[in-house]
C-alpha cells in the first residue's frame, strides 16, 4: 500500500470536508476496514440507519475514492476512511495475509466461508457450475447482467475506477478460463466485457484517464489470443455477426476491427467484404460527404488488411482500387503499390492524388518523398525540381520531422540541386522554423544560430532545440544566448532539458545580462518564467532571485520565498528578513488557510536573526506582529505552540 500522509489527504479534499472527516475518525465511526493492494475499503457510520461503503484508491499520489452516500466521492466519509489508515493501519485487515491464511484451513472451514460470502452475495452463484466432468461452465446471462450493472451507472472521472475495478474482476475469471485452455468460455467473457465497455462509452462515461479505453483493448486483444487456440471455423462463423456490427458501430478507438482477424478465413471473407460494403453504401445515402469519406477509408482499410492477412493479394489490390476519387483513395492505393514494390505505379497515383481538392495533403506529400527516395536511385529522370520543391516547402510549411527532411535532402542531392534547394529555403521559405530544424537536421549548427539572433519570431521551442545542440557541442556562450532568448519569449518548461541549459546560463552570463532577463520577465509579468529561473540565480546572484520573488510574491511557494530569504540573508539581513514580512503581510490577508505559511516564515526570519546573534530582534518583531493581529486567534494560537514564548 502506497504511504500516505494527513497533508496529502489535507490537500486532496476541501477544507470543509477534511475537517468534518477528521471529526468522524476521531468518533470511531470507521468500522471493519481493510486494504486489498493499493485500495482500503471499510463502512463508515453516516445519517443513515445503514453505513456507508466507502472504497478508495492511492496511485500516483492521487487519491480517487467512492462513497455509496449521496456525495459518492471526495466525501468526508472517504476522509475518515483515509485518516484511519494513516493513523492505525494495524485496525485493517490485510486482504492478503488472508488469502495466505486460507492454506492452512481445512476444506471445511473454507466451505464455511463460501457459505458466509454466497449469504452476503447470492448473485456470484450464478456466475459458475459444475457439470458432470468438474469443467467450469459459465453463466453468459448471469455475467452479462453483471456488466450491465456495473456499466449503467454514473460513470463520471470519480466512479470510473471503482467501475474498471469491478470489470477487472470479471476479467480475471475468463483469465482463469483461458489458462485451463476452456478458449471459448473465456473468448465470451472478453466479449461482453467489450460490449460492456462501449455501452459505458454510448452513456458518456467519463474516460479522461484512459483505464477503461485500456481494459477494452486488452480485451480485444485476449479475445484474438483465444481465437489462435480455436479451429472450430464454425463456432467463429456465429460470432461473426455480433463482432461485425460491434466493429461498425464502434467509433472510440477500442480496435474492435481488430476481432475480425481472430475469426477470419477464405470462406467467411466474402460475407465479411459484403456486410461491410452494404453499410457502406447506407453511409452513403444518408451520411455527409465528410462521414461517408471516413467510414470509406475506415472500411476499405480493413477489407485490404483482411485480405491480405489470409493471402490473397488480388483481392488485396481490387480493393485498393475503390473509388479512387479523394486524396486518401490514392495515398492508400498508393500504400498498396508500395507493398508490392511497384513504386513507378506508386508515384503516378501519387501526382495524380496531388491534382484533387478533397483528403488529406500532408500524407501525400509524405509519400511523395518517400517514393521519390527510393526511384532517386533507379531512375532520377522522374523527379522534377520544380515540382518537387513546391511539395517540399508545402510539407515544410507545418512542423518538420528528421525523417522527412532526410527523405527530402536525398531526393535533392540525388537530382544535384541540393545547394540550390538549400538557398532557396534559406531565403524564400516562410516556416522559418522549419528552416532553422533543417539547419540543425543539417548539421549547419552556425547558420542555425545566425537565423534565431537575427529573425525575431523563432519559436522558443526551437530555440531550446538548438541551445541543446549548441551546449552539445560545447558551444556554451552561444547556448547560454539562445536560452535567454528561449526564455524572453516565453519558455516557461523546467524540464529536461532545460535544467542543464539553466544552469550553464547562469554561470555564463554576466550579471547585468542576467539582470536585463530578470526585468524583462518583470515587466510581462510572467511569473512562470521567473518560478523557473529563481533556484539558478540563487547561489550566484540572491538579489536577482529576490527581485523576482518581491515582484511575484504571491505566486512563489513559500519554500522558495524562505530559501530565497536565507539566500538574500547573507549578504543583507535586513533585506532577507524584510522578504518574509512582505510575504507574511500578504498570506494573513488572503485565508486562514495560510497561516501555517505565516508560521514557516517567521521561523526563517528567527533563522536569519540567529546567524547575526540578533534573535531580540526578532522576538520584539513576532510580538509586534501579534499586537497588530491581536484578533486572529488562531494564528497567535499557533505562533505560542510553535515558539513556545508567551506573545
Amino acid at each position: 500500500m502506497m504511504k500516505i500522509t494527513q497533508d496529502m489527504i489535507k490537500d486532496s479534499f476541501s477544507e470543509r470536508t477534511f475537517y468534518r472527516g477528521l471529526d468522524y475518525y476521531e468518533n470511531g465511526y470507521v468500522i471493519e476496514p481493510v486494504v486489498i493492494d493499493n485500495s482500503l475499503y471499510a463502512r463508515v457510520i453516516g445519517s443513515m440507519e445503514t453505513p456507508y461503503e466507502v472504497k478508495t484508491f492511492i496511485d500516483k499520489h492521487e487519491i480517487v475514492t467512492r462513497c455509496t452516500c449521496p456525495v459518492g466521492h471526495k466525501c468526508k466519509h472517504a476522509v475518515a476512511l483515509l485518516l484511519n489508515w494513516v493513523h492505525e493501519p494495524s485496525s485493517f485487515t490485510d486482504s492478503d495475509k488472508f488469502i495466505t491464511s486460507l492454506n492452512s484451513m481445512s476444506k471445511h472451514e473454507i466451505i464455511n466461508i463460501v457459505k458466509q460470502i454466497i449469504n452476503h452475495n447470492p448473485a456470484i452463484v450464478c456466475e459458475y457450475s459444475i457439470n458432470a466432468d468438474e469443467r467450469p461452465h459459465i453463466n453468459i446471462d448471469a455475467i452479462s447482467n453483471k456488466i450491465d450493472w456495473i456499466v449503467c451507472e454514473n460513470l463520471d472521472y470519480y466512479h470510473m475506477w471503482d467501475a474498471v475495478h469491478k470489470l477487472e474482476e470479471i476479467k480475471d475469471n475468463a483469465d482463469g478460463l483461458m489458462d485451463k485452455e476452456l478458449y471459448k468460455n473465456s473468448a465470451e467473457i472478453y466479449l461482453e466485457l467489450i460490449k460492456g465497455c462501449i455501452t459505458a462509452f454510448d452513456q458518456g462515461a467519463d474516460d479522461s484517464g484512459g483505464s477503461m479505453g485500456e481494459f477494452a483493448i486488452q480485451c480485444v486483444s485476449d479475445f484474438n489470443q483465444c481465437m489462435k487456440q480455436i479451429n472450430d471455423a464454425a463456432y467463429k462463423d456465429i460470432l461473426l455477426e455480433t463482432i461485425l456490427d460491434i466493429a461498425n458501430n464502434e467509433d472510440y478507438g477500442l480496435d474492435t476491427w481488430d476481432m475480425l482477424f481472430g475469426i477470419i478465413h477464405k470462406d467467411n471473407i466474402l460475407h465479411i467484404e459484403e456486410y461491410l460494403l452494404e453499410k457502406l453504401n447506407a453511409e452513403k445515402e444518408y451520411a455527409s460527404e465528410s462521414h461517408y469519406q471516413y467510414k470509406k477509408n475506415s472500411i476499405i482499410q480493413i477489407l485490404i488488411d483482411l485480405y491480405a492477412h489470409i493471402g490473397m493479394p488480388q483481392e488485396k489490390m481490387r480493393l485498393a482500387q475503390f473509388e479512387l476519387v479523394t486524396r486518401d483513395d490514392h495515398i492508400r492505393l498508393a500504400n498498396v503499390l508500395i507493398g508490392e514494390e511497384r513504386y513507378e505505379d506508386a508515384f503516378d497515383i501519387i501526382k495524380k492524388g496531388m491534382a484533387l481538392s478533397e483528403g488529406s495533403f500532408n500524407n501525400l506529400q509524405k509519400l511523395y518523398f518517400l517514393i521519390a527516395s527510393i526511384l532517386i536511385d533507379q531512375k532520377p529522370d522522374l523527379i522534377d525540381f520544380s515540382t518537387s520543391i513546391d511539395i517540399a516547402f508545402d510539407l515544410m510549411s507545418r512542423y518538420l520531422y528528421e525523417d522527412d527532411y532526410k527523405k527530402i535532402k536525398k531526393v535533392f542531392s540525388g537530382i544535384g540541386k541540393f545547394e540550390e534547394f538549400k538557398a532557396t529555403m534559406l531565403t524564400n521559405m516562410p516556416n522559418r522554423d522549419a528552416v532553422v530544424l533543417a539547419l540543425l537536421y543539417d548539421g549547419d549548427l552556425q547558420t542555425a544560430i545566425d537565423v534565431i539572433l537575427t529573425e525575431p519570431k523563432i519559436s522558443s521551442e526551437i530555440i531550446i532545440n538548438v541551445s541543446k545542440t549548441a551546449l552539445y557541442k560545447g558551444m556554451e556562450v552561444e547556448s547560454s544566448l539562445l536560452t535567454k532568448i528561449a526564455i524572453e519569449r516565453g519558455w516557461m518548461n523546467a524540464g529536461p532539458p532545460m535544467d542543464t541549459l539553466l544552469k550553464v546560463m547562469t554561470g555564463v552570463l554576466d550579471m547585468h545580462t542576467l539582470e536585463n532577463l530578470c526585468n524583462s520577465i518583470i515587466k510581462k509579468g510572467s511569473y512562470r518564467n521567473a518560478l523557473m529561473l529563481i533556484p539558478y540565480l540563487l547561489d550566484r546572484y540572491p538579489e536577482l532571485s529576490a527581485a523576482l520573488v518581491m515582484k511575484f510574491i504571491t505566486h512563489i511557494p513559500v519554500e522558495i520565498v524562505g530559501q530565497v530569504a536565507c539566500a538574500v540573508a547573507k549578504k543583507s539581513p535586513k533585506q532577507g528578513a524584510s522578504l518574509c514580512r512582505t510575504r507574511i503581510n500578504e498570506d494573513i490577508l488572503r485565508s486562514h488557510i495560510h497561516y501555517d505559511k505565516v508560521v514557516f516564515l517567521f521561523k526563517v526570519m528567527r533563522g536569519i536573526c540567529l546567524s547575526i546573534g540578533n534573535e531580540s530582534d526578532w522576538v520584539r518583531c513576532v510580538r509586534s506582529f501579534a499586537a497588530e493581529n491581536k484578533g486572529k486567534k488562531k494564528l497567535i494560537e499557533m505562533m505560542r505552540k510553535e515558539f513556545e514564548m508567551s506573545i
